[in-house]
């Protein structure tokens, strides 16, 4: 007899599921229909779908605000349990209930995967901003410090000499490598931002690494606060830049719940870091901002967004723009 719906692990564990239930019974086979199962019972499918790959974990979604739908997040055979026919679906209860039964003795360990979709739903959420208030010409000017030095001091002078405020999302590291730089940030009105302790992404979309953990993402977002508050005595929080701009929908849940309500995207991107000469980044910055827009550069000696600083900011007022800290233009 061929089972509707073609299921593959149903001969295997057709047998395991009659011996188990033959052992639960004492010995006798009963002649009820098992019921379809419930809610509790899919979930065991799940369980026991997931928890035996041992294939790499896949790459997450691009970056969201909303969660997944339970359909959309929940293992393929939750779901395909969920719409079998009901002759099959008690069957690969049974079946997924042996297959559980089989592997306690080495039960499985979540997967880092799992471990984030676990966080989804739990307490309150950030908000992925790229635009603040766009009924007023203003913008935010940030630069993420991550790697070397840089042109960090250069682009303070010119700040400084054109009076124009910024924000700095900042590692970790890079804070404890060059506290003076820190220190003057926070004495000279600058905003810091948390942008972790060793810019990993949290998702692992950029980088190919295994999505961090719940714990991992909060130590790496504690341990750069802790760090800024001791150097500069100022805190990072509520604004958190996620390394490399990978967020989803677990990574604004985790951060959310560590106090973090606002994730700082942008609108505009200098491409500095990608290698654009100084001309260019200066035209297509000019070209991309509008009211409100959040734009993005890097003090990276590998980028040369401090050498057209002085000529984004001169143009940018020349078109009628302020500059104002992160915090200012998105809280109105």
């Amino acid at each position: 007899m061929r089972i509707p719906g073609g299921y593959p692990r149903i001969a295997f564990f057709s047998i395991v599921s009659v011996l188990a239930l033959f052992a639960v019974s004492g010995g006798g086979v009963r002649s009820s229909a098992v019921p379809a199962p419930s809610a509790g019972e899919l979930s065991v499918i799940a369980s026991a779908a997931g928890g035996h790959s041992h294939a790499p974990a896949p790459a997450l979604p691009p970056a969201t605000t909303t969660a997944p739908s339970a359909a959309a997040s929940a293992p393929p055979d939750a779901v395909t349990a969920a719409r079998a026919p009901a002759s099959v679906a008690p069957l690969r209860v049974a079946a997924a209930t042996a297959e559980a039964a089989i592997s306690t003795a080495s039960p499985p360990t979540a997967s880092p995967a799992s471990l984030v979709a676990g966080a989804i739903s739990d307490g309150p959420r950030s908000t992925a901003l790229s635009y603040g208030d766009r009924t007023r010409k203003r913008v935010a000017l940030t630069f993420d410090a991550g790697a070397d030095v840089g042109y960090a001091a250069d682009i303070l002078d010119t700040l400084d000499h054109e009076h124009a405020i910024a924000s700095f999302g900042m590692t970790g590291t890079w804070a404890e490598q060059n506290p003076q730089l820190v220190k003057r940030m926070a004495a000279e009105g600058h905003q810091l931002i948390n942008h972790t302790w060793s810019h990993a992404s949290f998702t692992g979309l950029s980088t190919g690494a295994a999505p961090l953990t719940r714990a991992q993402r909060w130590a790496e977002i504690d341990r750069t606060e802790a760090a800024i508050q001791r150097i500069a005595g100022v805190s990072t929080l509520p604004y958190f830049r996620p390394p490399y701009g990978d967020m989803d929908a677990s990574v604004l849940a985790d951060v959310g719940a560590r106090g973090y309500t606002v994730t700082a995207m942008w609108a505009v991107d200098s491409l500095g870091w990608n290698g654009l000469s100084a001309p260019r980044i200066v035209e297509r910055t000019l070209a991309l901002t509008s009211p409100g827009a959040i734009l993005i550069f890097h003090v990276g000696a590998q980028s040369q967004d401090a050498a057209a600083l002085p000529a984004i900011i001169d143009g940018l007022r020349a078109n009628g723009y302020d500059f104002v800290s992160l915090a200012a233009l998105t809280n109105g």
